[in-house]
């Protein structure tokens, strides 16, 4: 029968897609499945002709229906059923899991600028950081009058141990930016402090000596606080700004990865030795030197107490103390991947005391060396991405509510860090519980046993079967008593023909 000239330009089009998407079929069978496929495209274009259906949406659904052939014909060629397989068992596998989080990880640390905050995090841009040590004085100091520090950086001076000792203090402030008044941290040194670093600005100069007197109302922008209140504008150096209700220059902007004190000081000033006693309210005092050649931080801290102690202050030995610039950069990454560390091995103790006795067939100290570094790698991957989150995003928030980089950024940081770590732990526990202990593949099949009322004398739970035949999981409802454990047994051999497909 032949089609009029509508509905067989429409069945000619449908064929040739046919013929197109049969390339793709293996040539044994290609012949047998374009006829099957045209017959049904001939059958549907005459019942559309026949009945006066041949409209518009009809026409795409039979061209659907022939654009459907390709994938049709890409499953007559490649096994659908062996692809699944291979599909769940990729998916259940510990490679997908460790990749889907690496992948996670790759994405947060391209999307939330942290490569260029960890760069600028782990380089120094002092020339020698190893001959710079930091003399901390640990505590809260509130109302230290700047001839303090003055008095006690001349004391620390005559050490033989140290040189150039240079002393600053730090606590919180109010900056007027471009549209509000934000909170920063503000610093205040010594004109020789720069100087000892031998640290260079990125934009203008830093303090020197002859500042005391010709520049004693000038500031320094760290990078952060001129990029987000200033938009990076190159003429910034001679600007004025309000720091704390008063004027100041601005005479430079500091490396974006100088955090030698601490990284939220957004603002730094001169010490005023002048102001009246009791005016100079802080958070934290000390001072920097250059390390005498062969001198050792403990000998240095002990000569120094002893120098405080004769000048008249006193402050034990014990809260004072001397590290590195190279050792107070890495302060705050090692405070991290100590913790990280602590969370792993707790969720570790957990993950035993949890796994039950094995049964027949035990398993191989390498089978046991795989299941436990695939569940510590994937516990710090899990830690490392809710890390760089909350990171992320304690930081976008000060940006978005304060406008500057609050000074309880980090450490908000940290205990969001610490809610926020329990969810991953809880799931890497309990996505390790459920693989095999052989391949580490998720267990499958789950299948409930016993009644759960019966606690006492009966069990009640859950097993599921490694879909590798490697052995079967049994994983109790509630811990009742102490054989109310997880249980692992291996299948010997004979249970592999149940497995064989």
């Amino acid at each position: 029968m032949q089609l009029p000239n509508a509905p067989r330009r429409t069945f000619l089009a449908s064929r040739s897609l046919i013929w197109i998407a049969g390339l793709v079929v293996p040539a044994a069978q290609r012949k047998a499945w374009r006829a099957s496929m045209t017959r049904q495209v001939w059958h549907w274009s005459q019942f559309l002709a026949e009945t006066g259906q041949l409209n518009r949406r009809n026409k795409l659904e039979l061209a659907r229906f022939c654009w459907g052939a390709f994938p049709a014909a890409f499953w007559v060629r490649y096994d659908r059923e062996r692809f699944q397989v291979e599909k769940e068992r990729l998916v259940r596998s510990p490679g997908a899991c460790l990749g889907g989080i690496a992948a996670l990880v790759l994405l947060l640390t391209l999307t939330a600028g942290i490569i260029p905050a960890l760069h600028s995090f782990l380089t120094s841009p002092i020339p020698d950081p190893k001959g710079v040590c930091v003399i901390n004085l640990i505590g809260k100091f509130r109302r230290v009058h700047s001839d303090t520090l003055l008095d006690l950086a001349a004391a620390w001076n005559n050490s033989k141990l140290v040189n150039y000792v240079a002393p600053y203090s730090w606590g919180p402030a109010k900056l007027l930016g471009e549209k509000r008044m934000v909170p920063v941290l503000a610093a205040q040194v010594a004109p020789e402090f720069f100087d000892v670093l031998r640290l260079n600005t990125s934009q203008g100069r830093v303090f020197h000596a002859a500042d005391e007197h010709t520049c004693s109302a000038c500031v320094l922008l760290s990078d952060d606080i001129w990029r987000l209140q200033f938009s990076r504008d190159p003429a910034i150096v001679g600007r004025t700004v309000v720091l704390d209700g008063g004027p100041r220059e601005v005479i430079g902007v500091l490396p974006a990865n100088f955090h030698l004190l601490s990284p939220e000081i957004s603002v730094w000033t001169l010490l005023d030795a002048g102001t009246p006693p009791f005016t100079n309210f802080v958070e934290r005092i000390g001072a920097v030197a250059r390390i005498a050649p062969g001198a050792d931080p403990r000998k240095i801290e002990a000569d120094l107490a002893d120098r405080t102690e004769n000048a008249g202050y006193v402050i034990p030995a014990s809260l004072l103390s001397v590290s590195s610039g190279a050792t107070e950069l890495r302060r705050y990454a090692m405070f991290y991947l100590l913790f990280v560390l602590l969370a792993v091995s707790c969720a570790a103790v957990i993950v035993y005391a949890r796994s039950g006795t094995v049964g027949r067939a035990p398993l191989t100290v390498r089978d046991r060396l795989r299941w436990w570094l695939f569940f510590v790698t994937k516990s710090v991957m899990l830690l490392v991405l809710t890390g760089l989150l909350a990171w992320t995003t304690v930081r976008a928030g000060s940006v978005y509510l304060f406008g500057s980089i609050h000074p309880m950024t980090d450490g908000l940081a940290l205990w969001v860090f610490l809610v926020l770590s329990l969810a991953p732990l809880s799931w890497a526990i309990r996505d390790q519980q459920r693989r095999c202990r052989v391949c580490l593949q998720l267990l499958g099949t789950p299948v409930p046993i016993g009644a759960p009322g019966h606690v006492l004398l009966d069990w009640s739970g859950t097993e599921m079967v490694c879909p590798e035949g490697h052995g079967v999981l049994y994983l109790p409802d509630t811990q009742a008593n102490w054989l109310e454990r997880d249980r692992w047994d291996n299948l010997d051999d004979s249970w592999a023909g149940l497995f064989k497909n």
